[in-house]
């Protein structure tokens, strides 16, 4: 009988893995491409701590308009930065580059790859990681000061947050502890109020709506609530919450669905009186 991967034969499995391979190197382009795109919009440069000196506005303005997520794009930006266009190798999938961008070697090392099971050379994202981890000789303090250093840059600090936090293993644990969780939360409040503010900013008719002040924030708050949940659900989808984050978000959900209702009866009846489960609900800020 013949050995069969999966349910192919090896000879199959490997035409789909070239047919992959070649897939990838031109889903590596577009990348690169968007990443040079914002660099020359925003070339990278340290901010003041606590301010990203408006490269925040350019950036998410550039996001919004080509469809994409924020966070997506800055990580983007940050790794064209790594691999300037000379040193980019075609060989090797945008993972590869990612995966690389913070190695002092990478323009060396990644034109190095181990053989694979066909005696191929060619890279594998498993492979990086080890190679990295065997060419480093920095010390782990020296490596933690580094990444110090590069988070004194904001935008450099929230493109790696993001990164770190899209590792379920990771997500998991920071989620698991009560003060980052407050603070996430307070984060999230935050920023509502700055797509809020957005919105009043970026759309004129709403500027010409004559209700009041309360009607605005109201609109841009659902707004932005409606806006963010169309765009994560097919994430979502994509790649499933892990039980514990599900447990979270149901929490959330419980008290935006708690917040809905309260909204309507307060539109409909203009009694703002809640009872006690309702308002400690409402005011929880951790499940």
């Amino acid at each position: 009988m013949t050995n069969r991967i999966g349910n192919v034969t090896p000879r199959r499995f490997d035409d789909l893995v070239d047919q992959a391979r070649d897939m990838m190197q031109m889903t590596t382009r577009p990348q690169f491409a968007i990443g040079d795109m914002a660099l020359e919009i925003e070339p990278m440069r340290r901010t003041h701590r606590g301010h990203d000196d408006g490269i925040y506005a350019a950036l998410r303005m550039f996001a919004d308009e080509i469809g994409e997520v924020f966070d997506t794009v800055l990580t983007w930006r940050r790794i064209a930065d790594a691999w300037p266009v000379d040193q980019r190798c075609d060989d090797a999938s945008y993972t590869i580059h990612r995966v690389m961008a913070s190695h002092p070697d990478r323009f060396t090392l990644i034109r190095q790859p181990p053989q694979d099971r066909r005696g191929r050379r060619h890279w594998t994202e498993a492979a990086a990681a080890k190679a990295i981890g065997h060419v480093s000789t920095v010390s782990a303090d020296t490596q933690i000061h580094k990444i110090r250093e590069m988070a004194s840059d904001d935008v450099v600090a929230s493109t790696m947050a993001a990164e770190f936090l899209s590792r379920p293993n990771i997500a998991g644990r920071v989620m698991a502890d009560p003060n980052t969780r407050r603070q996430l939360y307070q984060a999230q409040r935050d920023h509502d109020q700055q797509v809020q503010q957005a919105a009043r900013e970026r759309t004129p008719a709403i500027k010409h709506v004559e209700h009041s002040l309360h009607f605005l924030d109201l609109m841009s708050a659902g707004h932005a609530f409606v806006t963010g949940i169309k765009r994560l659900m097919p994430q979502i989808q994509a790649d499933p919450l892990a039980r514990g984050e599900r447990e979270v978000i149901g929490h959330v959900l419980d008290q935006a669905q708690a917040a809905i209702d309260f909204c309507r009866s307060v539109i409909d009846t203009g009694d703002l009186t809640m009872d006690e489960q309702l308002a400690k609900l409402l005011n929880e800020e951790e499940p």
